[in-house]
């Protein structure tokens, strides 16, 4: 099966420190696990907490440590853009997105429905994937009451 229509980028690295989970798709954790990860960020204002934030100021949501494929577990991690890491405070974790390619997927619409969708289209499909950092973009399209946007990134293979 085909993903979605994507656009191949080569994408520079880039560091994000924030709150991380462990969990799984196939079980449906992941259900849970995001969305009280979300909360969590939210209602500690962790963005305050977190040492050197990118401006103007962008949230990502990053998936990585896959054990095995999109139905095994992995790591995500709530957070925003740094420009370096440093000593962190207490319940932060840091992740490195790795300078590669990815299929760059823009999810535009009601959110997180939007997101939802585009993943739920990537999963299962002949995509080549690496399944070493896949990412999500919270800029200040997300936002957007008309036209809210989130940019979802999928590592994969070079041609």
């Amino acid at each position: 099966m085909d993903p979605p229509p994507y656009s191949r980028v080569r994408l520079p690295e880039r560091t994000v420190v924030g709150i991380e989970r462990r969990t799984c798709n196939a079980d449906c954790r992941s259900l849970a696990d995001i969305p009280a990860c979300w909360k969590e960020f939210l209602s500690t204002n962790a963005a305050a907490r977190i040492p050197h934030r990118v401006t103007p100021p962008v949230m990502y949501a990053v998936y990585s440590d896959y054990a095995s494929d999109w139905t095994g577990e992995y790591s995500y991690l709530l957070g925003c853009g740094v420009s370096k890491a440093g000593v962190l405070p207490k319940g932060l974790s840091v992740r490195h997105i790795p300078a590669q390619t990815y299929a760059f997927f823009p999810a535009c619409g009601q959110m997180p429905d939007a997101v939802v969708g585009i993943w739920g289209g990537i999963w299962g499909t002949d995509l080549p994937r690496t399944y070493t950092c896949d990412f999500e973009v919270y800029d200040r399209r997300f936002t957007d009451k008309k036209t809210p946007q989130v940019d979802i990134y999928v590592a994969i293979r070079d041609p």
